[in-house]
């Protein structure tokens, strides 16, 4: 079968993108606040984020980076990957930067997005 032309397939990454930006956006508003993170792990717009898969990582990431937040669950059900040691469980911005570590250890192109 033939591959589609690179015009539609940059349109199909570009429209997966959107979506993801728009179910991102829908989680942090919308989510429970001061609920523990099984409660916010079970929005519809967090599963369908994990839904994307693998391809939702490197924006995952990107978010991580840009303002951390409860991102792991998401990450660790795509990738399986557990980089956060347990001296840092519980600690938001520890446990971004060792995701963006594994990030960059793992070819996701991250190159001095680092945690404040």
């Amino acid at each position: 079968m033939a591959q589609p032309p690179i015009a539609a397939q940059a349109r199909a990454s570009e429209e997966l993108r959107d979506r993801f930006e728009r179910l991102a956006d829908e989680w942090e508003r919308d989510r429970p606040r001061g609920a523990d993170v099984a409660q916010m792990t079970q929005h519809p717009a967090y599963r369908r984020i994990i839904d994307m898969g693998e391809p939702a990582v490197p924006w995952l990431l990107q978010r991580l980076a840009e303002k951390p937040n409860h991102w792991f669950v998401a990450l660790n059900a795509i990738t399986g990957a557990r980089p956060v040691p347990p001296e840092s469980r519980g600690r938001i911005k520890e446990m971004a930067q060792a995701w963006l570590d594994w990030g960059r250890q793992n070819g996701y192109g991250l190159t001095g997005n680092d945690v404040d």
